[in-house]
């Protein structure tokens, strides 16, 4: 398995360039803007259809790379969590690597899902956690629940990616 995380990470470096450029008439590549306040990006009173119970979203720190900045936003209760991820593109590979989050994955099961931004996919990681990740234009919006006791349908995270995608 690590083999194939080098090579596509070659991949990416090799296509990159080849992709991202401005030659052949492709449009250049804008970054993004990070958003200001994710927690403001789900109504409470949504997050709690899901989490009865929870409290305002704790913001959590910004983690940006080179490529890729990061809000998020986490509401818990009861051993219970929900996290909202946003995130985008400062770069052509940033971009790229944010293409493969809505992409099926080998260590997860993902079921593609139609109708949600411009490309989604949910996940589960048994005994961790439900993901939905979709994507609008070039921004990535994930949805997790975590904790839970019970698996958490694509049907129960999708309102929540929804909304936030509104907010995009």
């Amino acid at each position: 398995m690590h083999t194939r995380r080098v090579w596509w990470l070659g991949f990416l470096v090799l296509a990159a360039p080849a992709c991202g450029g401005s030659s052949g008439g492709a449009a250049p590549f804008t970054p993004t803007t990070p958003v200001t306040d994710p927690c403001s990006m789900l109504a409470l009173a949504d997050v709690q259809t899901l989490l009865p119970g929870a409290p305002a979203g704790t913001p959590m720190a910004p983690d940006d790379n080179a490529d890729i900045w990061l809000r998020g936003c986490a509401w818990q209760a009861n051993g219970m969590a929900v996290t909202l991820i946003v995130e985008g593109p400062l770069t052509s590979n940033g971009d790229l690597v944010l293409g493969l989050e809505v992409e099926p994955s080998t260590n997860a099961q993902a079921t593609a899902v139609s109708g949600v931004g411009d490309k989604a996919v949910y996940l589960v990681n048994p005994g961790l956690d439900q993901v939905l990740n979709a994507r609008k234009g070039s921004d990535l919006v994930s949805v997790a629940a975590s904790g839970f006791t019970s698996e958490v349908p694509e049907a129960g995270l999708q309102p929540l990616v929804v909304e936030a995608l509104g907010k995009l």
